[in-house]
């Protein structure tokens, strides 16, 4: 699994994405990835490394998660819950049909904010 971070909103915000590969060219993370037992510490980094810099709004671009096992959903959880002791928030963007459901199930969906439009996530920030 590869994790991108990159600066949104004046830096206000972090994006971390969440995929199988790195495009060298772009930069970009691709292809679909199960977020589990082998790889949810990789995530975890990225967001402890967020919060360390001083940034506690993350949005976490999960489009291309397959599917999550329960490491992986005390990851995105723990994500959550160490963003909200700093004053911040983590926001899921994009999960597919599957991981939705996951989360719907485990009434993660009622904790942690989700949504689909990238814009609309930057903005959530602001109402507060």
């Amino acid at each position: 699994m590869e994790v991108t971070k990159k600066n949104l909103n004046n830096s206000k915000v972090v994006k971390i994405t969440l995929g199988l590969e790195l495009n060298p060219d772009t930069q970009e993370v691709g292809g679909m990835v199960e977020l589990d037992i082998e790889n949810q510490s990789k995530f975890v980094e990225a967001v402890n490394n967020c919060l360390d810099e001083g940034k506690a709004n993350i949005i976490t671009d999960i489009q291309y998660v397959s599917y999550t096992d329960s490491s992986g959903l005390w990851s995105l959880f723990e994500g959550h819950k160490k963003a909200s002791q700093k004053g911040g928030k983590l926001i899921l963007l994009n999960p597919t049909k599957d991981v939705k459901r996951i989360l719907d199930i485990t009434k993660m969906s009622s904790k942690i904010a989700i949504l689909n439009n990238e814009q609309e996530a930057i903005a959530s920030f602001n109402e507060e």
